[in-house]
């Protein structure tokens, strides 16, 4: 295939240059019209009109940007070089990218529909990768994000690899965990076997997740053994019941108060203190029993839950209308700017200006810190547009006077010119020997008399025009 290393011009100083994108690849497709003459053989634009439907012979080349490269679709040679051949490969070209293209966004889908599967699927992923790294590099903008979503999907996979890697490893130490527990819960130890109880479930605690398949089947045999343990000290336990009855008691009634303080309060700073300091309390009013201390505690979770829940969605949508409102005055800050870096002026230009500050009120609050910045960015654009837009009507007025100016001084010309001409016209009719010779130069006259009414009426519009201003 033949390729370029930049556009051609073939010499030709008229040559037009069009460029279009392709729409699958994304990548530039340039059309070089050239070699065009006009009827008497002289260079010219392509494509110029001529009378006769005149044929101006001019060729054509197309040419497709891979990379840094530019790879022949078509060529047709002008006329003037004699040939008549017309090169086209454009849908054998189009058609070997738009395939690859296909082929690779296939391969793409293919990869992440394989990375839903957790547990397996790295044997195919490994085939899928395989066969996107031999597909031909065409460097296109397209084809750059197609490649840029697979090492995504590559880096999932190693990342899938790694969990299941460490899915293995977290079972085996949990095993041992295990196995631990059920030698402590045996031994009978009350004393030392509780404190190593803890100690087991801080070192679970540090252990990652083992698998969907066996996390929740050791975490249960762990469970099971801890639970063995703690039943056999019931008996230790039962002589605490006047204390437990004390701790239930008084939880419940730090249950109540965090319901009274709680269930309709918007003072989310206060509640929250105040949730925290009966959360306090919580913790020192020591154990009621492990059952009625599960019971308790969940009576005071839904409790303190359903408050943080209202307090998270309350802030939440705050947040979602600030920053609702900063994306909103980011765009009007970046259309403004867009504006004024064009130096578009026009009423147009202005009206959307004027229209701007209204959206950006109608926007709302994005929170005072950054309100105060947006303001000062937009207010800053806002205000150098208004300034160089007065300094721009006031630059087009004064280049419209000069060239009103110039206007009357040529229309003052010309009529100074028809009066010199039909001076002479009146010396000819003087000595002219013929009435038809005669007639012809008072007609003559007559005419330019009428087109000196007409420019001193067009210079007094002008000049009205400008004593208006």
């Amino acid at each position: 295939m033949e390729t370029w290393s930049s556009i051609p011009e073939f010499n030709d100083e008229n040559a037009k240059v069009r460029t279009k994108e392709h729409r699958a690849s994304g990548a530039e497709i340039t059309e070089v019209t050239y070699g065009a003459k006009d009827p008497e053989g002289n260079p010219t634009e392509p494509e110029k009109f001529y009378a006769d439907d005149y044929d101006d012979g001019h060729g054509t080349w197309t040419g497709i940007k891979l990379g840094d490269v530019y790879h022949l679709l078509s060529w047709k040679k002008p006329a003037s070089e004699g040939e008549t051949e017309f090169l086209d490969r454009t849908r054998e070209v189009l058609s070997e990218i738009d395939a690859v293209m296909k082929e690779k966004k296939a391969l793409v889908d293919q990869a992440f529909e394989n990375l839903k599967n957790n547990a397996e699927g790295s044997e195919a992923f490994a085939e899928i990768q395989e066969k996107f790294e031999k597909l031909r590099t065409l460097n296109v903008p397209r084809e750059i994000k197609l490649n840029e979503r697979f090492a995504k999907a590559v880096e999932k996979n190693e990342q899938r690899k790694a969990r299941i890697a460490s899915y293995l490893d977290n079972k085996t130490a949990k095993e041992a965990l295990v196995k631990e527990a059920e030698d402590v819960a045996a031994a009978g130890q009350w004393k030392i076997g509780n404190a190593r109880m803890k100690e087991l479930m801080d070192s679970w605690k540090k252990l990652g997740y083992a698998g969907p398949v066996d996390n929740d089947k050791v975490w249960e045999a762990f469970q099971a053994a801890r639970q063995k343990f703690y039943d056999a000290q019931r008996a230790w336990y039962d002589e605490m019941d006047k204390q437990h009855a004390k701790a239930k008691e008084l939880k419940k009634s730090i249950i109540e108060e965090a319901r009274a303080v709680s269930e309709n309060s918007e003072e989310w700073n206060k509640t929250t203190e105040k949730l925290g300091e009966l959360f306090a309390r919580w913790k020192e009013a020591g154990s009621a029993g492990r059952d009625d201390d599960n019971k308790l505690w969940a009576q005071f979770q839904a409790v303190r839950k359903a408050f943080y829940d209202r307090r998270t969605a309350w802030f939440d949508a705050r947040n979602a209308r600030w920053k609702e409102s900063a994306d909103t005055k980011k765009s009007l800050i970046e259309e403004a700017r867009e504006v004024l870096e064009n130096n578009n002026f026009t009423r147009a230009a202005a009206d959307r200006m004027k229209q701007m500050s209204v959206e950006w009120k109608a926007a709302g609050s994005a929170g005072h810190e950054t309100d105060e910045g947006l303001w000062k960015a937009f207010r800053e654009i806002q205000d150098k547009f208004w300034e160089s837009r007065r300094e721009d009507n006031e630059n087009r007025h004064a280049q419209w006077k000069e060239r009103m100016d110039g206007v009357i001084q040529s229309k003052k010309k010309q009529i100074a010119d028809l009066y010199s001409q039909n001076k002479k016209l009146r010396t000819r009719a003087d000595y002219s020997a013929t009435k038809e010779d005669i007639d012809q130069c008072y007609a003559q006259i007559d005419g330019n008399l009428e087109t000196i009414k007409t420019l001193e009426s067009d210079i007094e519009d002008i000049q009205k025009r400008l004593e208006e201003d």
